[in-house]
């Protein structure tokens, strides 16, 4: 084609290069690249005669993105700031800690992380439901998360986990998936982090010194309770603890395949709170209380505290992943190397078990920065660089199985459970955990009511079964007097 023809117009392509380099002393980087031809056209002096002449500048803007392990350069050119941002984060219970942090900023120089004191989670849902910027980052319980989701406040991060981290989908625990898809299958407004699988947690010298067999069944565990406290009166086999529904009784309907409230859809819900499942759990719990042979005081009471110290605890039923550091060595340190960690008891010949807290990394809807929160999110919470250090300097288990049969720092011996891998005892409940658990957006509400009933029933006001039932009637109104519709009652 003739450089002379009037009317042609030269077509400016982008040039996408993308090469690896090497940055001597600061780790390794992408660096993007790109060039775009540009046309220019010239007039003769002629005033008869007009020629196009085609000139060819170059421009060229280069920007060199950091290559961590599991981020790949897809993700690092959608996530990665160009200029630098702060993140906002609230950091419920300090997490991540200083030392995540410092890392992550390393890495990602242009991500600076500006995080709340350590602070109470109901700090975090005041803010967010002002509707307003208050945070990029937050870190919520499981249990809490559902509410912040049907307010809006909570940003639908699945297009950003489906494009670019797709190794969640099967590494993290079905469990904790079904925990952030907000009751809508398939979908991700939270990146897992921790996960409480549960397990049995006893004193073996109190177990060898009274002859009590380690139990398997709930049955079991019921004739050894109150063998034990026959024995030495002042030892009871465990407590039930009225404070901590969100825990442990949660945990044991878990286990046994009840739920709360389950969402049918957006706007209705199956209230089963008082199901015979649940009923059968919360009934055998009230007839060991009643008979003196388990204790109902509270977790981390000072009568607690004072009790486990000083051998009156024999053992915890739901020790969830966190208890053997937060629970057990952080209260009685003078039991090192006397505790072990066994299988939850049964009821049935198939190994079922459930979960006692966890939490999980989101970004709110009025983020100004939800990309790089979703980069800092999944770094935290999944990385092969975080993940190690959680357990073995945090306490905290992690939800991504994956990683849990990989990563040796999981099964090492564990020096206050007289050298035992406790981890080779949490992989097994992990893997057992019964996905079909849910949270409704009405948990926050309803923890507190069953609290309050729960109580009444430790003071010998009502019946453990009355405290279920009550519970239930309540939330009945509350669901309905907050636009919900009860599809269904199911006992």
């Amino acid at each position: 084609m003739s450089s002379s023809s009037a009317g042609i117009t030269r077509v400016a392509i982008a040039v996408i290069v993308i090469i690896v380099i090497i940055i001597a002393g600061a780790g390794t980087y992408i660096a993007l690249t790109s060039t775009s031809p540009t046309t220019a056209s010239t007039t003769s002096s002629s005033p008869t005669t007009t020629t196009s002449a085609s000139t060819t500048t170059t421009t060229t803007s280069s920007f060199s993105y950091p290559v961590v392990a599991n981020f790949s350069a897809a993700a690092m050119a959608a996530l990665y700031p160009t200029t630098p941002v702060t993140i906002n984060e609230y950091a419920w219970s300090g997490y991540p800690p200083t030392y995540i942090v410092n890392l992550f900023e390393a890495q990602f120089p242009n991500i600076h992380i500006s995080q709340t004191p350590d602070q109470n989670p109901s700090g975090l849902l005041s803010a967010l439901e002002t509707h307003s910027y208050v945070y990029d980052s937050f870190r919520i319980q499981y249990l809490q998360l559902p509410q912040e989701i049907s307010t809006g406040e909570v940003a639908n991060i699945t297009s950003y986990v489906n494009s670019y981290f797709p190794d969640l989908a099967t590494n993290v625990a079905a469990s904790a998936q079904t925990l952030v898809n907000g009751g809508h299958p398939g979908n991700w407004y939270c990146i897992p982090e921790d996960l409480g699988p549960v397990a049995f947690a006893y004193n073996q010298n109190l177990f060898t010194k009274y002859h009590i067999d380690v139990p398997t069944t709930w049955t079991q565990f019921a004739n050894d309770s109150s063998v034990l406290h026959a024995e030495n009166s002042s030892i009871y086999m465990t407590v039930f603890p009225p404070n901590e529904p969100s825990g442990d009784l949660m945990g044991l309907f878990w286990q046994a395949g009840g739920n709360m409230i389950v969402p049918v859809n957006s706007t209705a819900y199956d209230v089963v709170i008082n199901s015979s499942t649940n009923l059968g759990v919360i009934n055998y719990w009230g007839n060991l209380i009643k008979s003196g042979a388990v204790q109902s005081i509270n977790l981390y009471s000072n009568q607690f505290n004072s009790e486990l110290a000083g051998y009156q605890i024999a053992s915890f039923v739901t020790a969830a992943a966190w208890y053997p550091e937060f629970v057990v060595q952080a209260t009685a340190p003078n039991q090192s190397g006397q505790w072990r960690v066994s299988d939850m008891p049964q009821n049935s010949s198939s190994f079922v078990t459930g979960v006692v807290g966890g939490s999980c990394m989101g970004v709110t809807a009025n983020a100004k920065n939800p990309a790089a929160s979703v980069l800092f999110g999944y770094y935290v919470d999944q990385s092969i660089n975080a993940i190690p250090w959680m357990w073995v300097n945090g306490g905290q288990w992690t939800s991504n199985t994956h990683y849990l049969q990989t990563v040796s720092n999981f099964t090492a011996s564990n020096t206050f459970f007289g050298g035992q891998n406790i981890g080779a005892v949490y992989i097994k409940s992990q893997q057992a955990v019964n996905p079909n658990w849910v949270w409704s957006p009405f948990e926050i509400t309803l923890q507190t009511i069953l609290q309050n009933y729960l109580n009444e029933a430790a003071n010998g006001q009502i019946t453990y079964a009355q405290a279920l039932q009550y519970t239930e009637t309540t939330m009945i109104g509350i669901v309905q007097d907050n636009g919900g519709i009860v599809a269904g009652v199911g006992h």
